[in-house]
């Protein structure tokens, strides 16, 4: 009998948390033995595997919302969250219970205590136990930061998935584009067939090689489909899809973003394996009410999102330079005069590199600031970093300051863009909008 240490949500959360002290465990044990603790549940659903430096969210969200629309029983489970915890474990679009939280936090006190996992460790062992307890028919499953040594590569899945691949998490995966790909390419299994995304050459040759040796059916998205944008609205845009299998005309993604052509390969790529190895079918209302809804059934958002006017506010979690990288295509589709960048980013990232990214955009001010969380960059060495700082740039010590004096900049017609981190967007929507937070996601 479970003698319950914890009796409400907000302590064991706090517990949970407490638990990112112990740091990352870049190693398979810990994820081992809190799954035997509780009876191996990753073995009892059925999964899709998701790794990459960018992409995988989308293309996690986008697979669950399509398998949803087909009418299975589905989990997701990304990481990090941007507002409550319980975004990151998703089952048929609702948000993992209160209630199974607190039951599986005093399940495996005694054993977290024991073995000092990661909070990571725990959140994985949570969801596969969630996923097991509500008996889904698949589970779509994105990696932390790896792949090889992912808490999440305990799993042996129907499909392995790897969305792109650049520069990120270097003290762990590696500092060149080939050991990233090679701590990537770990997620490859025996005789399970495998998707890249959008990866560049040395990638392609790492999983060619990987996949030969593990005689895994190799896929490359890029080849397979054509995605063309036919239209831009302003917080959507429509597209064309044409393969040998599907050819779709008027699909539409519920956000902005040019980049989101290679995800949309990537994950239509996905179905169809997904056909073939499960012997089902996709019609195409699943699959066009799978992108159309991936806000309601993934819980997706923030991803260069407009979320007011006058003047317009634009959410963004580009946590990494490639992503930021992606900042002026997608402004191609904003009306605006002038451009106010509110930026944080973590300190073990390119933040120099993103900087100089973002000022290559033409702004009117670009304002430095610290989300509330340990990995944060100060708000000075953003600053430091830039060689020839002048009136264009300004320090704000947290985010609520930031964007006091971004509104005090602003016009009626210029753009407020907040972008560099999950966290930095998590700490603005906690100041800006308890209205958002209650429209767009729901408890």
């Amino acid at each position: 009998m479970t003698i319950s240490k914890f009796t409400g949500y907000n302590e064991c959360i706090s517990y949970l948390f407490g638990l990112e002290r112990a740091g990352i465990k870049y190693n398979l044990r810990n994820i081992r033995l809190l799954l035997k603790h509780i009876g191996n549940p990753e073995r009892n659903f059925k999964s899709v595997h998701i790794a990459g430096t960018n992409g995988k969210g989308s293309v996690s969200s986008i697979l669950n919302s399509v398998l949803t629309e087909r009418g299975f029983s589905t989990g997701l489970y990304t990481s990090p969250h941007i507002l409550h915890f319980r975004e990151r474990i998703l089952v048929k679009g609702k948000f993992i219970s209160k209630k199974f939280i607190i039951d599986f936090v005093n399940r495996i006190y005694k054993e977290t205590e024991r073995i000092r996992p990661s909070f990571f460790e725990v959140t994985t062992a949570m969801a596969f136990d969630y996923f097991s307890f509500r008996k889904v028919d698949y589970a779509v499953v994105e990696t932390g930061l790896g792949g090889r040594l992912d808490a999440t590569n305990v799993l042996v899945p129907l499909l392995s998935v790897i969305t792109s691949i650049s520069i990120d998490h270097t003290d762990f995966l590696g500092k060149s584009i080939r050991k990233i790909s090679e701590e990537k390419a770990g997620i490859i299994k025996e005789s399970i067939p495998v998707i890249s995304g959008n990866v560049p050459e040395v990638s392609e040759k790492i999983f060619k090689k990987v996949s030969k040796l593990k005689k895994s059916e190799l896929t490359f998205s890029t080849s397979k489909y054509k995605v063309k944008i036919t239209k831009h609205g302003e917080n959507n845009f429509f597209f064309n899809v044409r393969g040998k299998y599907r050819k779709y005309d008027n699909f539409i993604f519920p956000f902005n973003g040019d980049y989101q052509r290679y995800n949309i390969k990537t994950a239509i790529a996905a179905i169809d394996i997904f056909e073939k190895s499960e012997k089902v079918s996709f019609q195409k209302k699943h699959i066009y009410d799978g992108f159309k809804n991936i806000r309601k059934n993934s819980n997706f958002y923030g991803r260069f999102e407009l979320i007011s006017k006058n003047p317009k506010v634009i959410i963004d979690i580009s946590h990494n330079l490639q992503g930021i990288e992606n900042i002026g295509d997608n402004l191609k589709h904003i009306a605006y005069e002038n451009l106010i960048i509110i930026f944080g980013m973590m300190n073990d990232k390119q933040y120099r590199e993103s900087i100089r990214e973002l000022f290559s955009l033409k702004t009117k001010k670009i304002i430095f600031t610290k989300p509330e969380y340990k990995r944060s960059a100060e708000p000075e060495d953003l600053l430091n970093s830039v060689k020839h700082a002048d009136s264009g740039f300004e320090i704000k010590s947290n985010v609520k300051e930031a964007y006091e004096y971004a509104k005090s900049e602003a016009g009626k017609k210029d753009l407020i863009l907040i972008t560099g981190s999950f966290f930095l967007v998590s700490d603005f929507l906690k100041i800006r909008s308890v209205k958002y937070s209650k429209k767009k996601l729901r408890k």
